[in-house]
């Protein structure tokens, strides 16, 4: 019911929608402005100036927006996961950021945004596990995605295992348009990754990095299982190890 309530109260006009959202207990700030969208979100936690723009359809757990962070137009946000913005901290416009229904996924995920930190223009996210992008770091330009699972398939029949791995971009780092950032992948601080990257292993010693050539990297399914920790949760719906 609480969902419903807020999902409605926030096609009000802003003024009248915060103090709708405060009667039913969500923390919002007098200060906060939340334009024509859908937040079917369980608990709001937005500090003062905060701002979540027009069009967006945001179905997830909850929303903690710290001092001027904001959510900008247009985005797809959906799943069973939490997102928690440092000062200034934003996602833009367009975006698509998901998680599969547990069963599917497991446990808690989070998206943490650091201060000043922000995910630009028609991304894609993929929250199967956590993504922590640091201070002063940006998702830039277009086009990129970010995943924290992927799979495996063997050699012949229907054999396939997934993998999990959480994303951790640390502080200062400019990720630039359409790359691809890989499960379990850390990308330290200091770090500049150039268009059209993709990043499949942690990038450690601060510099700029940009796309190689296609190389073959000999390796199997049972390799993987040996090496990986499979991850032995009750009713989840297939194989999955995680970095």
């Amino acid at each position: 019911m609480k969902r419903l309530l807020t999902a409605l109260f926030c096609l009000l006009p802003s003024k009248i929608a915060v103090l709708f959202l405060k009667m039913i207990g969500h923390k919002v700030s007098w200060s906060v402005k939340i334009g024509f969208s859908i937040l079917l979100v369980n608990t709001l936690n937005l500090d003062e100036f905060t701002k979540i723009g027009h069009f967006n359809i945001i179905k997830i757990n909850s929303i903690k927006l710290a001092k001027r962070a904001y959510i900008g137009h247009l985005n797809i946000i959906k799943g069973p996961f939490a997102m928690d913005f440092c000062a200034r901290g934003a996602i833009g416009n367009s975006n698509i950021i998901s998680r599969a229904p547990l069963g599917v996924t497991y446990g808690d995920a989070v998206l943490k945004l650091g201060e000043l930190a922000k995910i630009t223009a028609r991304h894609t996210i993929d929250l199967t596990r956590n993504i922590t992008i640091g201070n002063f770091s940006t998702i830039a330009g277009a086009a990129s995605q970010v995943w924290t699972h992927g799979y495996i398939h063997d050699t012949h029949g229907d054999g396939r295992i997934r993998i999990d791995g959480e994303v951790n971009i640390k502080n200062n780092v400019y990720i630039g348009s359409n790359c691809i950032v890989n499960a379990g992948v850390t990308i330290e601080k200091g770090i500049t990754v150039g268009s059209n990257s993709t990043i499949s292993k942690s990038l450690l010693e601060p510099g700029m990095y940009v796309g190689q050539k296609l190389r073959f990297i000999e390796k199997n399914i049972d390799d993987v299982r040996v090496a990986l920790e499979k991850v032995n949760i009750p009713n989840l719906v297939e194989d999955v190890y995680q970095k």
